[in-house]
């Protein structure tokens, strides 16, 4: 879709928005364009045209589209409104006949007029307020026909329609385009834009654009859950719970209720309310920022929180619905301890509200423990497809684990590159592999890069290259992955990864946790680069692979790269 996020401004009554929506249900191979203005001047010849949406598939050709909503008449050999009002421009058919007009203009504007030869150019109009029966008994006028006509019947599936349209022949054209060629189409003629943008951030971007469309998976999720009062769901990393989440919390507060939104990292909750700015009904708040503001305490007082919820019922509690993310860090001890959890869902059921709530058990690495309320839930609700990642980065993050849980891709994620890797003891060659990995990256079009620590930012040894939570030299931050989880990045650089992340003998105290699920957590944050600093020696990697269920091989290092998928590089 272009623009990918959103249809551009049109009028409402036109109803562009719903057939935006519409169109963007359309298999990925379709390129679909709304509002296109051209402007060309061939022959010193000025001419203006819009077409609403233009369609482009490489195997089936280009389809202008006129948009007409409402009530529309033809009478005495015009076209009018419902209002009586003129059409401009000959009526519906007409102006998307003169879009595809002025497209051939711009094809032979930018010398491409042998690619038009090859591609079947046609026109269309769709009334999406009227149903295709209303027409029966009806004549169109000479210019337009029922077989380049769509209907409100095309709303909901519009590619049948599109395919009947495109399947006309055209003046004996049949569309037989390279794949330089469809590049050339997008590139110069629909999209030409894309040629600012550098070569490597262009894959990127595409890549991105998988990302953000909601999977089908997570489209049955929320829609299960407007029927659902209550419900546990988990997800890997990337299997996007933190979207779902607040997609839910959109749609209670639309209803005009009071939502509060509840996680564990204050950054996470500062990235969740920038999100939800504009929804004055929903609170963001962390668990801790909840106790203080209750209780007025510093440090956090759990217990306070839950005698303050005692005293509440369903008229003095303020909120209608509860949407918790990252469920599993609520398993420290006095969270659990206090049954906070419980205790917020009797109030919301007091209330006859609703109680979601999100969570990953492989990112368990806050608490001692799962909070006791996700194994007595009644309703569970799992995701299994990984829509953030690239390919190679979500196999990188799950082969940390000992069970490996085999969590999909999205089939339109790009592979991405693999992982880079250095094993190194030596701070200052770590050091250097992280300087010159943030210049290649940044020469690559990639600005969004974080460096996260397995351990903390005062116990790493590359502390001291860190300045006001920023790498020495540069605006890279660095935090640990407990502070950042729950957030993402477009590159990420884990560093301090050693033994002791699979090691359940160096393992103690309320914040641990289990094997790999450190570096999983931090590795999962990165959507399209990922850089791996090993502080491993050769006996180390060994006594890891054994933890991971591999048997012993000669070279322990290059078979855990192997593991992780990553390649490892000189140091």
């Amino acid at each position: 879709m272009i623009p990918s996020r959103g249809p551009r401004d049109f009028t409402p009554a036109s109803q562009e928005g719903i057939i935006y929506d519409a169109l963007a249900s359309l298999p990925d191979e379709f390129v679909v364009v709304h509002s296109m203005r051209m402007v060309t001047s061939l022959r010193d010849d000025l001419r203006e045209n819009e077409a609403d949406f233009i369609v482009f598939h490489r195997d089936l050709g280009i389809l202008c589209i006129e948009a007409k909503a409402g009530q529309v008449k033809y009478e005495a050999g015009e076209w009018r409104y419902g209002s009586g009002l003129l059409m401009p421009r000959g009526g519906p058919y007409n102006q998307a006949s003169n879009s595809k007009y002025r497209l051939i203009d711009r094809f032979e504007q930018l010398r491409m007029r042998d690619t038009l030869r090859h591609c079947k150019l046609l026109h269309a109009v769709w009334f999406p307020s009227v149903r295709r029966e209303a027409l029966c008994g009806y004549c169109l006028p000479p210019e337009g026909d029922l077989k380049i006509t769509l209907f409100s019947n095309d709303l909901i599936d519009p590619e049948p329609s599109i395919r009947r349209i495109f399947s006309l022949q055209v003046a004996g054209t049949a569309t037989q385009l390279s794949e330089n060629d469809e590049n050339r189409v997008i590139s110069k003629v629909l999209c030409p834009e894309l040629n600012l943008i550098p070569s490597k951030r262009f894959s990127y971007d595409l890549a991105e654009l998988a990302f953000i469309r909601l999977l089908q998976s997570q489209q049955r999720v929320l829609d299960f859950l407007s029927e659902q009062k209550s419900a546990i769901i988990s997800g890997p990393a990337g299997s996007g719970k933190t979207l779902i989440a607040v997609e839910r919390a959109k749609r209670a507060a639309s209803t005009g209720d009071e939502v509060l939104f509840l996680c564990f990292n204050t950054m996470l909750k500062n990235d969740i309310a920038s999100r939800l700015a504009e929804f004055s009904r929903i609170e963001v708040k962390t668990i801790a920022g909840l106790a203080h503001e209750k209780c007025l305490t510093s440090p956090p007082s759990y217990e306070g929180l839950a005698e303050y919820l005692l005293t509440l019922d369903e008229n003095s509690f303020p909120y209608k619905h509860v949407v918790i993310d990252e469920g599993q860090d609520f398993g420290i001890a006095e969270i659990e301890q206090s049954e906070i959890l419980d205790l917020l869902f009797d109030l919301i059921k007091k209330k006859d509200g609703s109680f979601y709530l999100f969570y990953d058990k492989n990112q368990f690495i806050q608490g001692s423990e799962l909070p006791s309320f996700l194994l007595q839930a009644d309703c569970k609700l799992s995701l299994y497809v990984n829509c953030r990642n690239s390919v190679n980065i979500a196999r990188c993050s799950y082969g940390a684990l000992e069970s490996n849980p085999g969590i999909e891709t999205k089939t339109t994620s790009a592979p991405g590159s693999a992982p880079k890797m250095i094993a190194t003891t030596n701070v200052g060659k770590m050091i250097e592999f992280i300087n010159r990995e943030i210049s290649a990256l940044q020469s690559a079009g990639i600005d969004d890069i974080v460096i996260l620590t397995c351990s903390s930012v005062t116990q790493s040894p590359l502390n001291e290259e860190v300045v006001d939570e920023r790498w020495r030299g540069s605006d890279v931050p660095f935090y640990s992955c407990r502070r950042f989880k729950g957030l993402e990045a477009d590159a990420v650089i884990l560093v301090d990864i050693n033994s002791d992340l699979w090691d359940d003998a160096e393992l103690s105290g309320d914040y641990d946790s289990g094997d790999g699920l450190m570096f999983y957590t931090g590795a999962s944050r990165a959507k399209h680069e990922l850089r791996l600093v090993f502080d491993m020696s050769e006996t180390e990697s060994l006594a890891v692979l054994e933890k991971l269920g591999i048997q012993a091989q000669r070279k322990p290092l290059r078979s855990l790269a192997r593991r992780l998928n990553a390649l490892i590089v000189p140091a």
